[in-house]
């Protein structure tokens, strides 16, 4: 389907959808977090000159109603009095970013002497805030005066400057003494003038942050951008159709070129399929097969480790299919990872792999078993429910030079059963060759 930018119909589209944009940022209701709602940030705590919940200066009347008395009458460095919200979790330097919020609104009331009441937010700044060092971090306040918290305020964030006291303690360079809320790290409501023996009693009815889901100056630029962007296509609409009888002859060439390339992946695809797991991209059993009907004229004799994975229909019916198949897939790449390059292996079907080894004594192919159980049983499966370990079971036949190798794996399959029979994750020989190696290895 072509469209026609020049279409009268697009362009009154283009305006509506353009209004529907300015009207839908305003009408979306505000983004907004609750300080007090439960796991939004820990806290409130107290303030006060220790920074513990034991100072008798400083104590809840209400914790529930976020009600607090603060009354000194002992000299102290620092005399605190207020509440403060911890915004970090177990990592003390990774807050939140309110720099998407606008304001704050506070619902509050004091009794004191104090002229006002201070809101103030500290900002994590890695370039030069450490832990060990409180007062590193950026600390952004407004005072409220007594009038503005009868009611419930709402402070515009771009209000909180940086503190002087902040800028003189730590003397940085000038930008970083801008003010920044990237990383808050506590948000507090506290008195900064406490002076011995007055008495101060604060409640702390709701600290909400209110912001924009969508940036107006955003949204407005996008608007510009699609109407430029919409021109830009109008204009290169003529230019466009100049090139169009050659593009269409160019496109038929590459079409073709494309389809002859698609039918030699076919091809070479149909070739590979014949022989290998399309799951795990071992032989598959035709694959092994014919591997082993070349054995069988090369007259030299082969032995037979036949594995299967223990309790894997346990995995699919618990984990799920893909599960499984990541298992399926895992135990393979295990296996061939361990194989040496004239060793055949492949997938027997279900969850059994087959290996064929030319040449090799029984023994000699029990201890490769040995080790690839070993190997399997140390390797880790990764599943949506966490990392798995799975075992397999092992059968060891021997087909001599000259005879078939339907009988060896007849008997690397009872091999097989019976590890299986014998508690699973263990490796058995068929019986008829004890004299050549152990039964159980």
């Amino acid at each position: 389907m072509r469209y026609d930018l020049s279409n009268p119909n697009l362009l009154f589209a283009g305006i509506a959808l353009t209004l529907a944009a300015m009207v839908g940022v305003e009408l979306l209701p505000p983004r907004t977090l609750d300080l007090m709602a439960p796991g939004a940030a820990n806290g409130p705590y107290l303030i006060n000159s220790d920074g513990t919940q034991n100072d008798a200066s400083v104590q809840w009347l209400d914790e529930r109603q976020r009600r607090l008395t603060c009354r000194y009458t002992t000299a102290k460095p620092y005399l605190g009095c207020g509440l403060v919200f911890v915004l970090t979790g177990e990592d003390l330097t990774h807050g939140l970013d309110l720099s998407r919020f606008d304001s704050v609104e506070v619902d509050m009331s004091y009794k004191g002497p104090s002229p006002f009441v201070r809101l103030a937010i500290r900002n994590f700044d890695l370039r030069f805030s450490k832990v060990s060092a409180p007062n590193s971090s950026r600390f952004h306040s407004v005072n409220l005066r007594l009038r503005d918290i009868g009611k419930p305020v709402e402070v515009d964030l771009n209000e909180l400057t940086v503190a002087d006291w902040w800028i003189l303690n730590n003397d940085l360079p000038r930008e970083f003494n801008r003010p920044g809320l990237e990383n808050a790290i506590v948000v507090l409501i506290d008195l900064p003038m406490v002076e011995l023996g007055q008495g101060h009693e604060m409640q702390l009815r709701s600290m909400t942050l209110k912001g924009h889901w969508v940036s107006r100056d955003r949204v407005y630029l996008g608007i510009l951008c699609a109407w430029l962007l919409a021109a830009s296509g109008m204009a290169l609409r003529g230019w466009s159709q100049l090139r169009q009888s050659h593009s269409r002859q160019q496109r038929e060439i590459d079409a073709l070129t494309a389809r002859t390339r698609q039918l030699r992946v076919e091809q070479e695809n149909l070739r590979r399929l014949a022989t290998i797991d399309e799951l795990t991209g071992v032989l598959n059993r035709r694959g092994l097969e014919q591997s082993m009907d070349d054995f069988e004229e090369a007259s030299q004799g082969m032995t037979l480790v036949m594995l299967d994975i223990d309790h894997f229909k346990r995995v699919n019916d618990r984990l799920g299919h893909d599960c499984g198949d990541e298992v399926l897939k895992r135990v393979a790449a295990v296996v061939a990872a361990n194989l040496r390059a004239s060793d055949v292996f492949g997938r027997w079907g279900g969850e059994e792999f087959l290996i064929a080894c030319q040449g090799t004594r029984v023994r000699d192919a029990a201890r490769l078993a040995e080790k690839l159980r070993e190997r399997v049983q140390q390797s880790e499966i990764n599943s949506s429910g966490g990392r798995i370990t799975v075992t397999a079971s092992f059968g060891v036949a021997l087909a001599p030079p000259g005879a078939p190798a339907a009988g060896a794996l007849k008997r690397a399959d009872e091999a097989l059963y019976r590890a299986k029979g014998a508690g699973r994750n263990r490796v058995e020989i068929d019986q008829a060759l004890q004299s050549d190696a152990p039964t159980t290895v």
